[in-house]
Parts: C-alpha cells; structure tokens; sequence
C-alpha cells in the first residue's frame, strides 16, 4: 500500500529527473555549437575589416601615385609647350 505509492512517487521524480538532464545536455551542446559558430563569424568578421584596411591603404598608394603621374604628366606638357614655342620663335 502505503510503501508501494512512495516507491512509485520516487521512481516517477527519477524518470522527470532524467528527462530533465538529457534535455540539459542536449541545450549544453546546442550552447556549444552556438558559441563555435560565434567564434568563427567574430573571426570572419576582424579578417574582413583587415582586409578592407589594407585595400583602403593600397587605394590611398594608387592615389598618390596617379597625382604623381599626373603632376609628371603636366610638367611635361609645359615643357613641351615651351620647346615649340622656342621653334616657332626661330623659324
């Protein structure tokens, strides 16, 4: 009777306690799997803006060298201009 309902009670509160833990495990390995994949997106995420940084670095190199060139490209112009104008002069 009495012994028998007890028992029952207790074996009733070790199988919810099971259920219990197993649901435990299985959001333990799901938090897990979720922080691995955080990791790798941060990851992704700091070599993303490495390499935006260095090709803003390389834009900004391209840029110099192309006012270079054309700084270059005016002083010969100027030259030039002079140079048939002296010609022009002399004939």
């Amino acid at each position: 009777g009495q012994v028998e309902a007890q028992l029952q009670v207790v074996q009733k509160l070790e199988e919810k306690e099971r259920g219990l833990q197993s649901a435990l495990g299985a959001v333990e390995k799901e938090l897990a799997l979720r922080s691995q994949a955080l990791e790798l997106h941060k990851r992704k995420a700091v070599e993303a803006a490495q390499l935006a940084e260095d090709l803003r670095a390389q834009g900004e190199h391209v840029q110099a060298r192309l006012r270079e060139l054309q700084v270059c490209a005016a002083e010969n112009r100027a030259a030039k201009d002079k140079e048939s104008l002296s010609l022009k002069r002399a004939q």
